[in-house]
């Protein structure tokens, strides 16, 4: 009796073990095989579905070349013969590593607070190239609501007839924040914003470049509907699009603006005498923003050959605390500036207006030369 129950025992379990052969062996087929699949199958999906991760771009763009021309050289000697085997600094892959677990950069303090501090936003933005004492410590700040007591409207000036330009393709500056004013501490009447606009023009049509400067107030159209400031680049989106409308030739768009950083951050001494320093805006949420880019960056290298020190550099923004386009998607050539601080004088923001309008001509010259 209990030899017939030992064999039926053995029975049982060769029975198991014949079952578990038969699915084992395609499981582990299937554990094989599931790379592979899975690479198939990133390869045959629409590029939109792909997995994607800000936060391992941005670190895999802090990891200078020669690390990676150091890791390919541990599994083939040709790469250490490379002139791009350079002593590779330690602490860019260590920024990469924090960057990518964290979204914190060692390089940039605004990361350790950013999203901890109320109104810390403001500074957000990317230098893309930073003039002299730029850094992000000194940001260039947008101009908060403005209280309609205190709005400046411009002087009203009737503009001059265009001088004839030489050059088909035209300038247009606008204003989206039309309140802006700047009130020097020295006892001069407030300067609007427009006025500038202004000072460039008439400096432009000298130098025989076509402009055209749009005096629509903003503010006054977002009163009228209703709206709230932040809805400012919305109502200037309208009106550019439709001035592009009217004359066709408009392709370099000029949004002016100016800074809320105080004289110490706005101001520069060039050739013994004072100026208001310019920042260049680029809006880094739209496909083209990389073409806005070379057109400040172009601008910006003008004025270091020919100003050096008036400008305070480029900067990229976007993210959901700051509008992302600034309108710029209408256009190749198509930035905003801030020209100077709140505390600059009027005699600073003419010399600088002309300095821009010195830069602008000479680039679009030289574009339309071309």
């Amino acid at each position: 009796m209990g030899e017939r129950r030992e064999k039926g025992m053995a029975r049982i379990l060769l029975q198991k073990k014949s079952n578990a052969a038969v699915w084992i062996a395609p499981a582990c087929a299937a554990l094989i095989a599931m790379p592979f699949w899975t690479a198939g199958l990133f390869n045959v999906m629409p590029f939109s579905y792909h997995l994607s991760s800000e936060s391992m771009s941005k670190a895999a763009a802090e990891i200078p070349v020669a690390s990676f021309y150091r890791l390919l050289a541990f599994e083939n000697k040709t790469f250490q013969q490379s002139s791009h085997m350079k002593q590779v600094d330690t602490m860019q892959w260590v920024d990469a590593a924090f960057n990518a677990a964290a979204s914190i950069s060692l390089r940039d303090p605004r990361t350790f607070l950013g999203k901890e501090l109320p109104g810390f936003s403001i500074y957000d933005g990317r230098i893309l190239i930073a003039g002299e004492g730029t850094n992000y410590t000194n940001m260039p700040v947008e101009s908060a609501e403005p209280d309609p007591k205190s709005i400046t409207q411009p002087p009203v000036k009737e503009t001059p007839e265009p001088t004839p330009a030489l050059y088909k393709k035209k300038i247009l500056l606008y204003f989206t924040h039309t309140s802006e004013a700047f009130t020097p501490k020295n006892g001069q009447a407030p300067v609007n914003i427009v006025e500038v606009g202004d000072m460039i023009a008439k400096k432009l049509q000298e130098n025989k470049i076509g402009v055209s400067v749009n005096k629509t107030d903003i503010g006054e159209i977002l009163n009228e509907k209703g709206k709230r400031y932040s809805a400012s680049y919305e109502e200037s989106r309208t009106v550019v699009a439709s001035a592009q409308k009217e004359i066709p030739s408009l392709e370099y768009l000029i949004d002016i603006h100016r800074d809320s950083q105080p004289k110490d951050v706005t101001t520069a001494i060039i050739n013994g005498k004072s100026m208001a320093k310019t920042v260049f805006v680029v809006g880094g949420e739209h496909r083209g923003y990389e073409e806005n880019a070379r057109f400040a960056a172009a601008l910006h290298g003008l004025f270091e050959k020919h100003y050096p020190g008036l400008s305070r550099g480029v900067i990229v923004k976007s993210g959901s605390q700051t509008n992302g386009k600034f309108n710029q998607d209408l256009s190749k050539r198509a930035i905003l500036i801030e020209m100077g601080g709140v505390e600059n004088t009027l005699e600073e923001l003419e010399r600088s207006a002309h300095a821009f309008a010195d830069i602008l001509s000479q680039y679009v010259k030289a574009e339309q030369k071309e």
